[in-house]
């Protein structure tokens, strides 16, 4: 019975370790890259802290900058995270509109 009680207990150590293996991330190197997008639809303050608060919510973003007097978006992020379409299609989810920057 003591055979059979050791032999259960290794054969539950090498299953629990065999899920274990070590894997490596390579990590991709940052990009940091400021972008100036031209926002239409801004009206107040609080389409410019739902754009900030939309901006914030992706996942790559440093910092973004709303004014509403010129209605843009100054937005630095890590390129490697997050695309500048991303960054658009969020603000755009918000109800604004992406115009282009002449």
């Amino acid at each position: 019975m003591k055979k059979l009680l050791y032999l259960f207990i290794l054969v539950v150590f090498v299953a629990c370790n065999s899920g274990t293996q070590k894997t490596t991330e390579v990590a991709q190197p940052e990009q940091i890259v400021e972008s100036t997008i031209a926002i239409g639809g801004l009206h107040c303050d609080a389409c410019v802290a739902s754009v900030e608060k939309g901006v914030n919510s992706l996942s790559g973003i440093e910092s973004v900058k709303v004014t509403l007097a010129d209605s843009t978006a100054i937005v630095t992020y890590n390129a490697s995270a997050v695309s500048i379409d991303e960054i658009e299609k969020s603000i755009e989810k918000r109800g604004y509109t992406i115009k282009a920057v002449k």
